[in-house]
Formats: structure tokens, sequence, C-alpha cells
């Protein structure tokens, strides 16, 4: 028993996928270094300029979520933005706003390789890499010597307005580190490499820290996906990461799971602000809500929406969609983290998982449903899978729904008798499980399968008639009454299997009948795998 096995049996796999999700997250290496590249360099530039910089003591540091452990890709074209400070260590008093401000962009400015890439923000300096990523760099003095406190300029309002950045930093990285008991995969590890026949050192927990990262940052991350997915058509409102980040922390109560962190966070979040939508509706007063830089209450991260009411409306409206999805995993259906985190990255998640299970030689579901995702599956003559023996598996992509609306095929004056002999012929001397008989051109077989791992054995009926306009087979499960239409994917009106997508065919749906058959044994292992992790792992066109 591997540890992913061990996690499956003990009900952990659920926090297992989303802390995977959430570590998926997370920038690649290759962005990475070029970020933390093009960060270093901007101490080395700024520091060489003779004017201000290079008479003046500042650090550089980063702020936001690559500070707090919370980074996650964007979406599409999106860039990922990294924040990033320059405190200089003398009193704000001593300048103007717009002196520290102008200063910073003439450096940019005069330079040659940054002055394409600048862009003047109201507190900040922009730099942008090619819809890569970009640099926000904000410029700021201290208020007390030895204190990080800073004001920053704000262009708009000719003035300076506070910022605390290290302070947020520590304060969510405290509350992050305040949980309760020990975080529930770390303890899964450790039950799992003490109770193994197996020794510790075969079982290390993963490089990339999946497990180390505390319940509220991956809870952060897996919450900003979301947010990123639920406001990709309509970006206008879209709730920012700050006031999320900062709403979770606010609300966090030292859970040591993933699970509960959010499933607690969203039920708070509801019985918390929904008050003010009842005090809107009531009066006809909208009296915003607030969210304020816990360490510096003069900073309001929801300021703008004082202004727009929308921005709460909107709010309101993810964090019930969210929660309205999040129920469905306490049930195990993993189908609704494709909704909640994208479906490619799901699958992803879910193959791996399946992946290390299927070391385990008891687990003969997963290891069919590994050779199928493989896209090199054979079938033999009694329906069951394997990598390397019996008939080859074509390429194919389960769909369902209603019948497209294609060729027919050709209009032929007379019946075609002769297609339904050839594939008996076919199917008798590679699948001979299946018992067939023909009727007036039409291509008729029955027979039972189990295939590798199935929990029971299925009774197939398959009808194929050249002469039928549109599809011309039809493949039926007689012995399972929850195969139904509407509630099991990729079937179609009637309850006959989708095998393939039909405009992935020629024009007039050609198809050798016998390459079906394979599909029905891949079929149903995708169908008992969707039944036991709740996501159809197979290429498939959704409807």
């Amino acid at each position: 028993m591997n540890f992913q096995d061990y996690l499956y049996r003990n009900g952990f796999q659920r926090e297992d996928l989303l802390a995977r999700l959430a570590e998926s997250l997370e920038l690649d290496e290759t962005r990475s270094n070029k970020m933390e590249t093009a960060y270093n360099a901007i101490y080395d530039v700024l520091k060489a300029d003779p004017v201000f910089f290079s008479k003046v003591d500042f650090i550089v540091y980063p702020q936001g979520s690559k500070a707090i452990g919370t980074t996650t890709k964007p979406i599409g074209k999106d860039e990922f933005d990294l924040d990033i400070v320059v405190q200089i260590k003398d009193s704000y008093r001593n300048y103007t706003s717009s002196e520290i401000y102008n200063h910073l962009i003439r450096v940019f400015t005069s330079n040659e390789v940054y002055r394409p890439k600048l862009l003047k923000k109201n507190r900040c300096a922009r730099i942008n890499y090619a819809g890569d990523f970009h640099l926000d760099i904000l410029p700021g003095c201290i208020i007390i010597p030895f204190e990080d406190k800073i004001m920053v300029p704000d262009r708009e309002l000719a003035t300076w307005t506070s910022s605390f950045p290290k302070g947020y930093a520590k304060w969510f990285t405290d509350k992050a580190e305040g949980i309760r008991e020990p975080v529930l995969l770390r303890k899964a590890f450790s039950d799992y490499v003490t109770l193994s026949e197996a020794k510790a050192e075969q079982e290390d927990l993963p490089d990339e820290n999946i497990y180390e990262k505390e319940p509220l940052k991956r809870s952060v991350q897996l919450t900003k996906r979301y947010r990123d997915i639920f406001f990709e058509k309509k970006p206008k409102h879209k709730t920012s990461s700050i006031v999320l980040t900062t709403i979770f922390g606010e609300l966090y109560q030292g859970e040591a799971s993933i699970y509960e962190t959010i499933d607690n966070t969203l039920n708070r979040i509801l019985e918390r602000y929904t008050s003010y939508e009842k005090l809107y509706e009531s009066s006809g007063v909208y009296k915003r809500i607030k969210v304020l830089n816990p360490v510096n209450e003069d900073e309001d991260f929801t300021e703008k929406w004082d202004k727009d009411k929308e921005f709460y409306t909107q709010f309101i409206s993810f964090v019930r969609s969210y929660k309205e999805k999040w129920e469905q995993l306490k049930n195990g259906n993993f189908s609704v983290a494709e909704d909640l985190f994208g479906s490619t990255r799901t699958k992803t998640i879910l193959k791996s998982q399946i992946e290390n299970l299927s070391r385990n030689g008891k687990n003969e579901l997963e290891k069919a449903g590994l050779a199928i995702l493989s896209g090199k599956s054979y079938v033999n003559d009694r329906g069951r899978i394997s990598r390397d023996s019996g008939y080859p598996s074509k390429p194919n992509r389960n769909y369902g729904g209603v019948e497209l609306n294609l060729n027919s095929g050709k209009k032929d004056i007379q019946k075609n008798y002769i297609a339904a002999h050839i594939q008996k012929d076919y199917l008798d001397k590679h699948f001979p499980w299946l018992k067939t008989v023909i009727t007036d051109g039409k291509l008729l077989g029955k027979g039972k399968i189990r295939p590798n791992g199935c929990k029971k054995e299925y009774e197939i009926l398959v009808e194929y008639n050249i002469n039928r306009k549109g599809r011309k087979e039809r493949v039926y499960v007689l012995n399972d009454s929850q195969i139904k239409f509407g509630k099991t994917p990729h079937l179609y009106p009637g309850n006959s299997l989708c095998l393939y997508y039909p405009k992935d065919l020629s024009p007039h749906l050609d198809l050798n009948f016998v390459d079906v058959i394979p599909w029905i044994s891949e079929w149903l292992v995708m169908y008992e795998l969707w039944k036991k992790y709740g996501v159809w792992l197979a290429d498939e066109v959704k409807h």
C-alpha cells in the first residue's frame, strides 16, 4: 500500500486533490526564474542612479502574494504581477510625494531597456515584460526611524498615503501559522510512515512541498482561481486579491485542512456580509462594507466600493456561487472541481493520483484507466484492456447529448446488405463475446463483458445499420439502471453510449464498426472511474 492508496482508503483524497490543485497554480520554474531576475535587477538600476537613489539608503522587497505565499498563475492572456516596494530609509517629511514618484519615473524613463516597458500608474511604476508578467514598483519613505510603516505617493491626490506592506505580510503569515492542530495531510503522511510496512524513506514528502504550505495559504490560492474564472467575462467588478486575502485571514480560525478552511470561511462571509445587503433592501440606503488593512486602518482596501455598489453585489454573488459548488465536494463529487479550478487542471491532478493508486496491484480499475489514457491501449477477445495485446483501440473523444445534424451519408438507390456481413466477420473473429446475427441488412450483437477492475459484468446490445441516417451504430448497457441520459455523462437520448465525437469522422460518417467495440470496454472503465471520482477522465467533448 503506497501513500496515495493510504490517502484514498482513509478519506483524505479530497484534501490531497485540493493541495495538488493549489500547488499547480503556482508559477512554473521558468517564469519564476525570469521574475526573480527582473526583480533583482531593479535594485541595481536604482542604485546606479547618480541623481537621487545612489545618495539615499533604500531597500527593495516584494509585497502581495509573492511575499505571503499565495501566488496563482493568471488565466489566458492575463499577466502575473509582482508587487515590489522601494523603501527609502528617510522620513517622508523631507520630500514631497511627487518628488519621490518623479525620481522613480525618471530613472526608468532614462534607461533604454526600461523606457519602452514603462507604464505610469497612480502610485507605482509598472514595468511590462511582453505579455508574460509585469512588475509594479511602489516607492515609499518611512514614517518613524527603524520601523517599516511607510508613506507612499498618490499622484491623483498629490499627497502621501500610508501603507505597511511588511506588517501585512507578517500579519497574514502569523494567521496562517496559527493552526489549532497538525495540518491534516502532514499528519496523514506521518501516520502512514508509522503504519506502513514500507520503509519511511520510500515515501518522502514531494519536493514541491505540496503538503507543507498551510491550509490558509492554499485556500487563498484556490479562491483566487475561482474568482478569476467567475469574473472572466465581467472583469470590471472583479473582487481584488487583497480584499479576498484579507477577508480569509480575518475569518480564519485555525482549521487544519484546506477543505474546512474554505467551507467555514465561506459560511462566515455570508453570515457577516449579507447583513449589509439586508440593510440596503430594508432602508434603501447603501452602507458599504469596509475591508481595512488589519495593520493599518487608514488604508481601506474597498475604497472604490463606495462609488459603485456593484462591487459588493458581485462579491456576494461570487461567494454564493463558490459556496454552492463547494457543497458538492462534501459528497466526493470531484467533477465540481472542474468548474471551480478548470477542467484540464483537475483531470491532470486526478490522473496523477490514479497513477499513484495504480501502483498497488489491487487497483485494477485505475490501471485500466491509465492504459486508456496513455493512448496506446488494446482490447482482447474478452473485452479486457491491456497495453500490449489485443485489438488496437483507435483515438476517440466521448461526446453525448443531442444528435448532431451532420451528413447522413450518400443517398443510395438500393440498400447496402454487404456491410453488415463484412462487419459480422470482423466481430466474430476479434470479439467472440458478442453473439451476432443479421436481420434485413442490420447487424445485431449481444453479450457480456467485465473489463479490468469493473465491479460487475455488463450485458451489452449493439446495433449496426449502414442504411440508417446519421450515426450507423447504437450501443446499450442492458443491466445497469443507473446509466440514464441526463444523469450519466456521454449518453444519447434513449441511453445509447456515446463512444466518439461524430464531427471527428469524415463528412459521411464513415466508420469501421469493429473499431467501435474496444471503445465499449473503455467507456465502461471510465464510467466506473466516474462513479468513483466524479470526473470523466477520458478525452471528451462536453455538452
